[in-house]
């Protein structure tokens, strides 16, 4: 094979040119017929005139032999040599690290290598040490690292975050600087870092040196050391944002609290007002009254949606689990809103499939869940038009299960509600389930319904989504892990 041939598979001589490696190029035979400028500057040569026609084991002292013939009938592609010297002009040789492939153009085979000296790949690995160290010293995280349940190494911010100086440091193992309710998962990890597989992160309380708590997350991740299986880990302070998430539910709660009994006393009196006068008062008075005790209605639930996105953000609400049917959830949940569906006139169409497994579920936050999605589509449907419900199974093999990214090996019930409204634009599907979205700014809500739907789904471990097209509709779909055993 010519020259011409290996310039044609490097798409010219200039991209092998720009390379910081030398590079040559062997035919069947071994013998040298490309080499690129690095590797002249390497061999000491001005021009490759004294390299092309060589022998490439010429240009090489090993300690390893070079001879690639068997291993080639023993099935191996590509070689590398780790401890060889490039012999130069005036026979001076440098310490190099040689790699070779093999490969067959159109029946042809030939030959590719590269050689990186080893003074280079000190410098570079020494650079990349030192900025490693600058970057990890002047962190906005705490860093440590653990080394046999102790910490051998941290920099400034953990210092700073701790109270406590190196020195002091590495006499405490990670787990002492944690919360006793923390402690466990921490031991766990460091008592057995070759069992941590993958990066791990946990929300704990940190005590200072001086005995104050800081809300911090911990991820841990395991990295390999001379000394075996040693652990990353970063530590960030989030107190602020804890004491913010906490000002903040406790300002909804008081406001909430407040604006309950002035409502509840309202809408008392306008019950009474309307059973007392309802003989005297017009129809259109009567019209009016309705209109109020439905505002009424609709301020109590805004206010109820706002403490439950509060109570999920703090963490404080808790499931009450056992098998439930998802078909009979949704039932139920068509039941509560039949006096809606019968004054718009809608018709349902339900499509469930026989004998499914039960879900394990929360029933009234389930039941929340679908009056939430049903009364959404009540309103955005038309009247006298089709809202269909849809329950299945889906198995773990299923494409629906990898779209979603729930392809984790366990079976699902699927549960789906279409309307037949306007449909949302694609801009607003990732974003609807976020707090405070509304695709129709001047609509009814403030746009937490949906917010808290994806909040309970996930606390069963499962996934909410929507799919529409503009002009005929949106379909909402639920999955649910199926109860094991």
């Amino acid at each position: 094979m010519d020259k011409s041939t290996f310039e044609a598979v490097f798409a010219g001589r200039e991209f092998a040119d720009w390379l910081q490696e030398g590079v040559w190029v062997a035919d069947g035979s071994g013998t040298v017929v490309f080499a690129n400028r690095s590797l002249v500057a390497l061999l000491g040569q001005e021009d490759t005139a004294g390299i092309l026609g060589r022998a490439w084991q010429d240009m090489f002292n090993c300690n390893e032999p070079l001879e690639l013939k068997d291993a080639a009938q023993a099935g191996r592609s590509s070689w590398c040599f780790e401890s060889c010297r490039v012999r130069g002009a005036n026979n001076k040789e440098t310490p190099a690290r040689v790699e070779v492939i093999r490969r067959t153009t159109d029946g042809v085979p030939w030959l590719i290598g590269s050689v990186t000296t080893a003074g280079r790949s000190a410098r570079l690995s020494g650079l990349t040490d030192s900025t490693g160290r600058q970057v990890m010293e002047n962190a906005v995280d705490g860093i440590c690292i653990v080394e046999e349940r102790r910490v051998v190494y941290v920099n400034r911010r953990f210092e700073e975050l701790t109270g406590y100086t190196r020195s002091q440091l590495g006499m405490l193992s990670l787990d002492k600087l944690v919360s006793p309710r923390d402690r466990q998962a921490v031991t766990q990890a460091t008592q057995a870092p070759d069992k941590v597989l993958t990066p791990v992160h946990h929300e704990v309380r940190v005590v200072t040196r001086s005995g104050r708590e800081l809300d911090c997350e911990l991820r841990i991740v395991p990295t390999e050391s001379s000394a075996g299986t040693a652990l990353l880990c970063f530590l960030r302070d989030i107190s602020p944002l804890r004491r913010a998430q906490r000002s903040q539910s406790d300002f909804i709660a008081m406001v909430s609290h407040e604006l309950r009994t002035p409502l509840a006393a309202i809408k008392e009196a306008m019950s009474l007002l309307s059973e007392s006068a309802s003989a005297q008062l017009k129809d259109r008075d009567l019209r009016y009254l309705g209109i109020a005790r439905e505002e009424m209605d609709r301020l109590n639930r805004m206010i109820t949606n706002l403490v439950e996105v509060s109570r999920m953000e703090a963490g404080k609400v808790s499931l009450k689990l056992e098998p439930i049917a998802l078909e009979e959830i949704l039932t139920r949940s068509l039941e509560s809103l039949t006096l809606l569906i019968n004054k718009k006139n809608l018709k349902v169409e339900k499509r469930i499939q026989e004998r499914l497994p039960r879900v394990l579920g929360d029933q009234d936050r389930l039941l929340q869940v679908f009056s939430n999605i049903l009364d959404n589509a009540i309103k955005y449907t038309p009247p006298s038009s089709t809202i269909r419900t849809t329950v299945r199974y889906r198995g773990p093999m299923s494409d629906v299960l990898a779209l979603v990214g729930l392809s984790g090996g366990g079976s699902y019930i699927q549960a789906t509600i279409e309307d037949s409204g306007p449909g949302i634009p694609a801009e607003f599907l990732d974003r609807i389930f976020g707090k405070f979205e509304r695709v129709d700014p001047h609509g009814p809500g403030i746009g937490l319904g949906l917010s808290i739907v994806q909040s309970i789904i996930e606390l069963h471990n499962g996934k909410v989504w929507a799919s529409s097209v503009l002009g005929e509709g949106t379909a909402f779909n639920i999955l649910l892990p199926v109860r094991e055993g």
